[in-house]
């Protein structure tokens, strides 16, 4: 039998055995994205997730800066206390269309809700509150090139202004 197969195999011109392959591979193809049930564990779910509260932000951000700073030289110990303003803001994701007539444009667009009309409205991004200062004692305060690397540091990792810092020395 299986020498009658490769007998069969041999005649077959090579270019219908290409189109042959082909096929079967596109098949295969096909049938493993049908039958395919497994969701990777990083795949991020269509569904809401639970936010981070401001106040469990700030205390983020305080470790993370604690961190950093820590692990800069001269700084030594330190201390960080950060200052947010507001709470979160929540972008809720929109559709819609655009009808563009001789004289004017109107635009028609909706939330997109997650379990149909009368669900909840689809979180597209969560903003942050705005930091609005922070402060920073360490060991290493009262050098003056270490309270420069301070504020340099503090102000590119949290997006603001030096004038919004404060470095002084850990007693």
């Amino acid at each position: 039998m299986f020498h009658s197969i490769l007998q069969k195999i041999r005649r077959i011109d090579p270019v219908h055995a290409i189109v042959l392959l082909g096929i079967l591979g596109m098949g295969c193809i096909l049938l493993s994205s049908v039958l395919s049930t497994d969701v990777p564990q990083d795949a991020a779910p269509l569904m809401q997730t639970e936010t981070e509260t401001p106040e469990a932000y700030r205390l983020r951000m305080q470790e993370d800066l604690t961190a950093m700073l820590s692990g800069m030289a001269g700084v030594g110990r330190v201390q960080v206390l950060v200052t947010v303003q507001g709470s979160e803001e929540f972008h809720y994701a929109r559709e819609g269309d655009s009808l563009v007539s001789d004289a004017q444009v109107r635009n028609r667009s909706t939330y997109v809700t997650i379990g149909g009309s009368g669900g909840e409205a689809l979180v597209e991004s969560v903003t942050h509150p705005p930091i609005t200062g922070v402060v920073v004692a360490c060991e290493g305060g009262e050098r003056s090139t270490v309270k420069e690397a301070v504020y340099n540091a503090v102000s590119v990792a949290c997006g603001i202004s030096t004038a919004n810092i404060y470095v002084t020395r850990l007693a």
